[in-house]
Order: C-alpha cells, then sequence, then structure tokens
C-alpha cells in the first residue's frame, strides 16, 4: 500500500509540474532594485518628454514656414504680371527671402537635434546587439542541458514505470501476506530482508525521480526567462534600429531640401539687389541692399559693441583703439567736449542738411526686415555733419557693411546712459580718432560705399548700445 501511495504521489506531482507556469526566480532582488529603476526611468522619460516637445516644436514651425513660403510664392506670381520693378514686389520677394533663411535655420536646428538622438542610439543599439548575441548563446546552451538531462530522466523514470507495472500485477498481494506465507522463520526472515531491501530500492528510486523532474523543471524555468528576455531584447532592438533609420531619412530628407533652398536663396538674393538697384535708381530713394550676408553683419556690430563698452564716463573716456589712453591723453582734446547727465546731449541736427526725405526708416525696411537707423538719400560729397557736440569714436573704411562710417562720443543723458551717433557709407571722412567736433560740423563726404543701392547717408542713434529711433530727436 506504501508503494501504491507512493506510486499514486508521483502521478500527482507530474501533473501539477505540467500545469505550472513557468516564474521566474529571484523575485526579492528585483523587488529591492524596483525603486532606483522607476526613478530612473522617471527621469529618462521627463529627459524624453523635453526632447519630444523641442522637436515637435520644430516640426510645428517647419510645417508653418512651408505654408508661409507657400503664400508668398503665389503672391509673387500675382504682382510680376505688371513690373517686378516695384517696391510692393520687392518687398514680397524679401519677405520670401526671409522666410527661406529662416527654414533653413529650423532644418538644420531639427537635424542636429536628430543627430544627436542618433548620437545616443548607436551605442545602445551596438550593446543591444551584444547582448542579444549573449543571450541566444545562453539559451542554445539551457536546452543542449535539458537535453541531457530528459535523457537521464527518461531511463529512471522508465525503471520506476517497470516498477508500478509490477505491483499492478501482483493485485493484493501485499507485504503481510508475503511474510505471512513463510513455512518457517528462516524463511521469513530471508524474505522479510528481501521486501525492505526492495521498498528501500523503490523509495530510492522515487525519489531520485522526482529530484531530477525538480531539477528539469528549474532548468525549464531559467529556459523560459531567458527566452523571454531575448525576444524583449530583440523587440527593443527592432524599435531602435527602425528609430534609427527613420531618424537618418529624416535628416536626409532636410539636407535635401537645404541643398535646394540655398540654391532658390541666391537667385532670389541677386533678383531682389537687382531689382531693387533699379528702383532706387529710378526714383532716387536709395538704401541698403537687404540681402547682406549675416555673418559679417553680426561681425561688424559685435565691433561695434566692444568699442561702446569701452566708453565709461564723461570724466574718464576709454577708446579701446587709444589702447590705454584716454581721451584726455590726446593732444588737442580735453575730455570735456561731452554732455554729463544732460538731456541736452539729445537735441540734435540733421547729418545731411537741406536732405530730410527718408527711404529707409526706423526700426525696418518696408519688408519688415530690421533696420537700425534712418536713410537720407543725397547726392555724393554731400557735407554730413555731426549730429551734435562730441569726440570722435571710430573712423572705419569697409567694403561692406556701413562702408566708410563715422560713430561720435556725445557723453550722457539725464539717465546716464551713453549717447552715441553713427555716420554710413560715406565717400570720404575727414576727422580721426579722439578729435573733438562740434554740433554741425563736417565730418565727412556723402557716398556709396559698402552695402548701398546708391548714395545717401545712414544715420543712427544708440544709447549704450541699443539704437533708437531718430527721428525722435531730430530738428533742423
Amino acid at each position: 500500500m506504501k508503494i501504491r501511495f507512493l506510486s499514486l504521489l508521483l502521478v500527482t506531482a507530474i501533473l501539477i509540474a505540467s500545469l505550472l507556469p513557468f516564474y521566474s526566480f529571484a523575485s526579492d532582488t528585483t523587488t529591492t532594485t524596483q525603486p532606483s529603476t522607476t526613478q530612473a526611468m522617471t527621469e529618462e522619460e521627463a529627459a524624453a518628454k523635453k526632447k519630444a516637445e523641442v522637436q515637435q516644436a520644430l516640426a510645428k514651425r517647419k510645417a508653418e514656414i512651408e505654408n508661409d513660403l507657400l503664400t508668398a510664392t503665389e503672391k509673387l506670381k500675382t504682382l510680376e504680371g505688371d513690373s517686378k520693378v516695384t517696391q510692393e514686389y520687392i518687398d514680397a520677394l524679401d519677405q520670401k527671402i526671409g522666410y527661406i533663411n529662416e527654414q533653413l535655420t529650423v532644418l538644420e536646428a531639427e537635424n542636429t537635434s536628430i543627430q544627436a538622438d542618433i548620437d545616443e542610439l548607436t551605442p545602445l543599439i551596438e550593446e543591444n546587439e551584444a547582448e542579444l548575441e549573449e543571450l541566444s548563446a545562453q539559451v542554445e546552451e539551457a536546452k543542449a542541458e535539458i537535453e541531457k538531462l530528459e535523457t537521464k530522466f527518461q531511463a529512471t523514470y522508465e525503471a520506476y514505470c517497470y516498477r508500478l507495472r509490477v505491483m499492478y500485477i501482483s493485485g493484493d498481494y501485499n507485504i503481510l501476506s508475503a511474510l505471512m506465507s513463510c513455512k518457517d522463520l528462516s524463511s521469513f526472515l530471508t524474505r522479510f530482508e528481501m521486501i525492505k531491501s526492495v521498498s528501500k530500492s523503490d523509495t530510492q528510486l522515487l525519489a531520485e525521480v522526482t529530484e531530477k523532474m525538480e531539477e528539469i523543471s528549474q532548468k525549464h524555468d531559467g529556459l523560459n526567462e531567458r527566452v523571454k528576455a531575448y525576444e524583449e531584447k530583440k523587440q527593443e532592438l527592432d524599435l531602435q534600429k527602425n528609430d534609427y533609420e527613420s531618424k537618418q531619412a529624416t535628416i536626409e530628407a532636410n539636407k535635401k531640401v537645404i541643398a535646394d533652398q540655398k540654391i532658390v536663396l541666391a537667385s532670389d538674393r541677386a533678383e531682389s539687389d537687382s531689382l531693387l538697384a533699379k528702383l532706387t535708381s529710378q526714383n532716387q530713394q536709395y538704401t541698403e541692399f537687404r540681402n547682406e550676408d549675416d555673418e559679417l553683419i553680426k561681425q561688424v556690430e559685435s565691433d561695434i559693441q566692444a568699442l561702446i563698452s569701452g566708453v565709461k564716463s564723461p570724466d574718464d573716456i576709454v577708446i579701446p583703439e587709444l589702447g590705454d589712453r584716454t581721451i584726455k591723453d590726446i593732444e588737442g582734446s580735453t575730455g570735456g567736449d561731452v554732455y554729463a547727465n544732460s538731456n541736452a546731449v539729445l537735441n540734435m541736427t540733421y547729418p545731411a542738411p537741406g536732405y530730410y526725405s527718408v527711404s529707409a526708416g526706423f526700426p525696418n525696411y518696408s519688408s519688415g526686415k530690421y533696420h537700425g537707423g534712418l536713410d537720407f538719400p543725397c547726392p555724393t560729397g554731400t557735407d554730413i555733419v555731426a549730429a551734435q557736440s562730441g569726440i570722435v569714436l571710430t573712423v572705419k573704411r569697409l567694403d561692406y557693411s556701413y562702408g566708410y562710417y563715422v560713430m561720435i562720443y556725445h557723453g550722457t543723458d539725464a539717465q546716464g546712459r551713453s549717447v552715441v551717433t553713427l555716420y554710413a557709407h560715406n565717400s570720404s571722412i575727414l576727422v580721426s580718432v579722439g578729435q573733438s567736433v562740434s554740433r554741425g560740423e563736417v565730418i565727412a563726404k556723402s557716398g556709396s560705399t559698402g552695402n548701398s543701392t546708391g548714395p545717401h547717408s545712414h544715420f543712427e542713434i544708440r544709447f549704450d548700445g541699443t539704437r533708437v529711433n531718430p527721428t525722435n530727436y531730430l530738428s533742423r
């Protein structure tokens, strides 16, 4: 009965083992590390969310610019039916140029952002590929181990099944009847020892079968865990590769648009400058070309800001071009020819007396592009005068941007702001750095040097380096 009970127990164990799902082990370790993993994932998700928002904003702006460009192109087609040499057509063309410039900026920013993603993604893909290869090897190794165990188990299991069949054939034959059927004590003892030996052997056999079943079950657990990890890692790797390919495709598409639009941009800029030159020549309303190189503009402005930042106060005027010397150190200059905390400095005269017509005002051209001063068309050689008394801060002779230009420091207004004026596109300059000049004194002759469509005087007023509207401070 004991052996039958054991056989029944074995069958039950086999059924239970076949129905149990394969769960991973080491749950205590997973639970312990979960809080830090969750926290790390939260930080990663926050960074990913922020990056996604930036990319979405770029994509949105890109779509808006494409729509603006389409509208601008349609407007140009409508306007070109009459004559292109009109302010309206040139302004529309300049607006299109502005949109293209912004489009290039957005596309390059988008490519930079996407490339950063790709740079982060590349090592992750390489790492996952190596890990996937290792998991694949582990799966194959686990399968081989299970196959060996199952071979060993099969032999033990067949031996045990043979014993079960023998017990089944014996029917009601049991230990007690075997012992009672002995004819003498010697037979009884001999048979008792035999039965005890067989019973012990069956118990050991059952234990061996159970042990091998548990070992196989554990190996299956490990195999299933590795297979699951392999499948998850492969899915992650496939997603990363798809993302990588998608990002690369976007960058290539953007590069093509950038290359194509740069060709269009160069053509539109040349057309705009040509048309503006014709228009200003017809109406004598000369101004600047609006498509100068942005890097040149930034460099000139940087130099001007650095120069203005050297002006501390009327009592100690430092001009970087003069090294460590101040205005007071220059022969013929006392440094007292400037205003100190007085709004009288703001009462200025026009830079080209007798020429008050403005071809381009502050702060924008008619197209909407920034213009930091006023343009006064006047014949080449017209006297250009100092708008207010002061000291010459700098003299520059460029073949681009402001061309031949002069900057004069006038002191400070009632708010303590430094006041500087700028006179550009001159044909000649009659003063030098550090020279004191009076209000209305001739400092240059007008011309069309640098970025200019024809002879005119470009005039600026700057408070602490910031350009303001000259119209508010000029009087005849």
